[in-house]
Parts: C-alpha cells; sequence; structure tokens
C-alpha cells in the first residue's frame, strides 16, 4: 500500500519513511507553500524527533524556514496556523504522528494557508517524490516556538467557567502525547482529576493509543467506576478521544450536540456517517444542520465555506 493516502502521509518507520523518502517529501511540500515560515511538530513515537530532522532537510533545502514546536499533540499544530510568533505566521504546518496506529507506524498530517492537504494534492505529491533526485543539504534553519504553553494558556482562559469544578474527571493517555497538556490545563483549572498512562511513551507498553477500540477502555472503565464521575481517552496524537460516563460511551455526533446546545442558532457541518438524531434535534433547536462527505478534512473545507 503507498504511504500516500487519502488524509495523510503514513507508513512504517525505515522501511516505507526514511531519510530517502522524508527529505524528499519536505522538498516536494515547500514547492506547495508560497510563504517563508512552516511550523513543524511531533509525537511521542521514538522515531518522531529522527523524521523531524529529515523534514527538516527537505523543507530547508526547498527555500523554507521551519519553526519547531516539538513534542506538541496535533490540535497545537493547527492551533499555531492562527498565531503570530514576533510578526511571523507560518504559511504551513506539519504534524509528524503515527496517530492511533501501531508504534513502527509513523507519517505527516499537512495544512496549507491554514486548510487540510489532501485527497488529489497527496496523491500529486507522492508522484513528485518518487520522480525526483535526492535534495542536496542546506545549512540548517529552524526556530524554536513554546506553541505549547500558548495553547495551554487559550484553553484556560476559555475555560475560566470550569474552574474548581467538583467532578470527578478521570483520564487515560495511553502513553500519547496529550499528557504533555492535560496535567497543565487541569491543573490550572483546579479539576478533581486522575490520569493514567499520562508520560509520553512511543512504545506505548499499556495498551494501544486507539479508544475506538473498546479494549483499550478496559483501565479507563475500571478507574471511572472507583474514582470518577466522567472518563477521557485519548488516542497517540490527542486528536481523537473516548468519552464515558457510568452509563454512556458518547459518540461523537452527539457531542456536537451538546456543544450545538450551548450556541445561539449554529451552523453545524456532520459527516454522514452521524445519526439522523443528531440532525434532527439540531434542526428542532433553531440551528442549521449540513450533512457533508465523510473525513475531517472535507468537514474542514466545508466549514471554511
Amino acid at each position: 500500500m503507498s504511504i500516500y493516502r487519502e488524509y495523510d502521509i503514513r507508513g512504517i518507520f525505515e522501511k516505507e519513511l526514511n531519510e530517502q523518502s522524508v527529505v524528499r517529501i519536505g522538498y516536494a511540500l515547500a514547492s506547495k507553500i508560497k510563504g517563508e515560515y512552516v511550523a513543524v511538530g511531533y509525537d511521542a513515537r521514538s522515531h518522531s524527533p529522527i523524521l523531524f530532522e529529515y523534514l527538516v532537510h527537505g523543507l530547508n533545502a526547498g527555500g523554507k524556514k521551519v519553526l519547531d514546536m516539538g513534542l506538541v499533540p496535533t490540535p497545537v499544530n493547527y492551533f499555531t496556523n492562527y498565531q503570530d510568533w514576533n510578526g511571523i505566521t507560518p504559511s504551513a504546518s506539519v504534524m509528524i504522528t503515527g496517530s492511533h496506529n501501531p508504534s513502527e507506524y509513523n507519517g505527516f498530517k499537512v495544512t496549507i494557508n491554514k486548510a487540510p492537504f489532501f485527497g488529489e494534492e497527496i496523491y500529486a505529491l507522492g508522484r513528485e517524490c518518487e520522480a525526483m533526485d535526492f535534495p542536496l543539504k542546506v545549512a540548517r534553519d529552524v526556530t524554536k516556538i513554546d506553541a505549547l504553553t500558548r495553547y495551554v494558556d487559550f484553553l484556560v482562559s476559555e475555560f475560566q467557567h470550569l474552574k474548581g469544578m467538583p467532578s470527578r474527571i478521570v483520564y487515560d493517555c495511553g502513553n500519547g502525547v496529550a499528557g504533555v497538556v492535560t496535567e497543565r490545563i487541569f491543573g490550572a483549572l483546579e479539576l478533581n482529576t486522575k490520569g493514567l498512562f499520562v508520560d509520553p511513551d512511543g512504545t506505548f507498553p499499556n495498551h494501544h493509543p486507539d479508544p475506538s477500540d473498546e479494549h483499550n477502555l478496559e483501565d479507563i472503565k475500571k478507574l471511572l467506576a472507583t474514582d470518577g464521575d466522567i472518563a477521557f481517552a485519548y488516542d497517540g496524537d490527542a486528536d481523537r478521544i473516548a468519552v464515558l460516563t457510568h452509563k454512556n460511551n458518547i459518540k461523537g455526533d452527539m457531542m456536537a450536540l451538546l456543544y450545538a446546545m450551548k450556541m445561539d442558532k449554529p451552523t453545524v457541518v456532520g459527516e454522514v456517517k452521524c445519526s439522523q438524531v443528531m440532525y434532527d434535534e439540531l434542526e428542532r433547536r433553531g440551528a442549521k444542520a449540513i450533512m457533508y462527505k465523510t473525513g475531517h478534512s472535507n468537514l474542514k473545507v466545508k466549514m471554511q465555506e
């Protein structure tokens, strides 16, 4: 199977994602980006920093300067595109992550001009990479930015109304990258929390970081039963979540409905896999509900419209 997929670039470290392939990916991406700066972050997998250096080689060779976010969750990567860094706003960002896949996998999620880079754009990039010569190395041009602190500060500011909330919150980071933000956010908001497998470890020694698989929720369910009122479980790069109560596993479409109920006549975009209950209830409450194609990249494009 090709590493160039519909929504991201993904493959096995060294076998498919190695210096030869990743430097080319960085160089080819540079040609798609009009601005000067690209923000790059990575997840907790042991080989992510190695892929970071390969990608920097390619981006620098293609004339781009890199803003280094370091170890961050994928949402921080998206957030960084909307921030000013001492007069610099990145024209693109790349998240190096294997997401919820086994530990030998890694990959790249790309955003250009605040829009997802996906579909035919990725397939065309793959064809270009396969045809090009290996780019020569140039002087390393990387600037470190503290995107994590700015992201934490933003969320703490936005959720001040939750400060000191008495509900008992338990959560499972699955040794993914979520732990670098959960402790700081929950601590700043003085929440009553207890976490599992918070320390990032790209070998995922306790269980696979995929909360969509019920087997990976066994530990957090036990903790919820004894110490929690609500539970959260994150995937490897913290862009997927399971939300559990004592009675329910709250699905994404129901969470969207709950969020919308707190807004004044919002427009809500949902994929075709969302339940009809969500669409009907949204419209009953005066919201505008739009059914659209499956895939987070498709939904982001539709939201920007």
